[in-house]
């Protein structure tokens, strides 16, 4: 079935098109194939081609689509070259389906959802379809492990072993992460960096480990 013109991006969108393709599969070492996978093969490797080199116009729901698995938001659109009329479509779908999925994926538990809505450095990453929970690094804390601006994914566990690294939130709404060591009455929370304060708990509630740390995203300059 052919797309209807109007649903298709219009010329001048094209450059922008094809820097929000290039650059998220840059970022996120995606080649044509993963990226038509993420998109549940909705569009293949040579179609997906044509819209990154500007060969052709893409259709919105699958440019949107896209956008939510390199995670951008509709800034992205902020200052492109685009007529009223494409201004408003785009407003209508982003700020009502794609901002609105953005922390409202079908993946994401109600409890991700509260950790993203109360942690001011906690997000999630949009995976292949899948809702990762992630968290900036606001400090040297746990140097040289993890670095300041690292981003670590985390995920909830039925229980935590010694040595695991944690996330937990130490204050003002902020998570950090600490490496954790059990003892028969409780447990320590350990910074890697000894200027900072090991944390000794007795009491451990349910909801104080928000999760473990599965991976870490660094820049490298």
């Amino acid at each position: 079935m052919r797309t209807r013109k109007q649903e298709l991006v219009s010329d001048e969108l094209k450059p922008l098109v094809s820097e929000i393709i290039k650059n998220g599969r840059e970022k996120y070492n995606y080649s044509l194939e993963d990226l038509s996978k993420a998109i549940n093969g909705q569009k293949n490797r040579q179609t997906l081609h044509k819209y990154e080199t500007g060969k052709l116009n893409i259709p919105y729901d699958i440019l949107f689509e896209i956008c939510r698995i390199f995670n951008l938001d509709n800034e992205i659109f902020k200052d492109a070259p685009i007529t009223e009329e494409e201004k408003q479509l785009i407003e209508k779908k982003i700020v009502k389906e794609y901002v609105s999925s953005l922390r409202q994926d079908k993946n994401l538990t109600p409890q991700s959802e509260k950790i993203i809505n109360t942690y001011k450095n906690a997000n999630y990453e949009s995976i292949t379809n899948h809702s990762e929970l992630s968290m900036k690094v606001l400090d040297d804390s746990m140097s040289p492990v993890y670095y300041k601006n690292d981003k670590v994914f985390f995920q909830k566990e039925e229980d935590y072993k010694t040595g695991d690294d944690i996330v937990i939130a130490v204050k003002n709404n902020i998570l950090s992460v600490r490496r954790l060591y059990r003892y028969p009455k409780g447990i320590i929370l350990q910074a890697m960096n000894p200027k900072y304060p090991t944390i000794n708990v007795n009491i451990i509630a349910n909801n104080m480990i928000l999760g473990r740390v599965t991976a870490i995203y660094r820049e490298m300059k």
